[in-house]
């Protein structure tokens, strides 16, 4: 089984909330996939894509306002992944682990290294009561160069339930901006049971526990507030398996944080990854 594919992309994300800059892309991507065995598969992908810092805030860090302009970023990445799972889109057995290399500096102007793995295990406890348990952990070096704002990772939020959006790493300590960071690492341990409600409705509750850390940027300036402490947050949860896709509702209390993290206690989110 072979598959292919292409993009073609224009994107423009908000971040004024959370690091005082607007980030616009626009680019393609070509892609390739094929099954090595009936649990092994890998895939292979280019990019080609023209990252735009701008609409950057006159009262921003200076470590976001040195990073202001364009850049273009030629990447070409792969994924080996395994997977057991009884079901991609709503597993109650099995596991899988996923690892994700990118290098750019195949022409254009920025040059680094990306790892990231994730994976996850499913575990039947009753017929009706799922336990999972999930992480993820990636870094990212600069070749020959530091890495820029808008290659780092950003952690919260959907990741990191309790957080809100680019609500944990480093942070200019003056400016309270997000900076994003180098390294990453989260997990989650999750019981999935139905309510009692009718099956065919597709709605469930859940309890979880996650926990995580973002950390390093290259520039060690001490006005940057960066621990890479260990954070962590436990709450409940409502996943409806609409016509649209799945529409899940968290609730959830931070336990472990830093003073200068952006917390938040309910997010609603729509859609999953598989």
């Amino acid at each position: 089984p072979l598959s292919t594919g292409f993009d073609v992309f224009r994107r423009q994300r908000d971040n004024q909330d959370e690091s005082s800059f607007d980030e616009e892309e626009i680019g393609f991507r070509l892609r390739m996939g094929y099954a090595i065995t009936e649990e092994w598969s890998q895939s292979w992908r280019y990019a080609l894509r023209n990252v735009e810092i701008k609409d950057v805030d006159s009262t921003a860090s200076r470590f976001v306002q040195s990073q202001a302009g364009e850049n273009l970023i030629s990447e070409i990445g792969q994924t080996l992944a395994y997977d057991k799972r009884n079901n991609r889109f709503s597993p109650t057995e099995g596991y899988f682990g996923r690892l994700s290399t990118d290098v750019a500096g195949l022409g254009g102007d920025i040059t680094y290294l990306r790892n990231r793995f994730d994976g996850a295990y499913y575990y039947p406890l009753t017929e009706d009561v799922i336990l999972s348990a999930t992480g993820e952990a990636g870094f990212i070096v600069g070749l020959g160069e530091d890495v820029r704002l808008s290659d780092r990772f950003f952690i919260g939020g959907t990741e990191l339930r309790g957080f809100g959006t680019s609500g944990i790493g480093p942070r200019d300590a003056s400016t309270n901006d997000a900076l994003g960071g180098e390294v990453y690492y989260v997990g989650s341990l999750e019981a999935n049971f139905p309510l009692g409600l009718p099956e065919e409705l597709g709605i469930r509750g859940r309890v979880f526990a996650d926990a995580g850390s973002l950390l390093e940027v290259s520039d060690d300036s001490t006005q940057i507030d960066d621990t890479g402490s260990l954070r962590a947050s436990a709450g409940v949860g409502l996943g409806w398996r609409s016509p649209f896709g799945p529409i899940n509702i968290d609730f959830a209390f931070p336990f472990l944080k830093e003073d200068f993290d952006e917390t938040e206690s309910i997010r609603i989110s729509f859609g999953t990854n598989f």
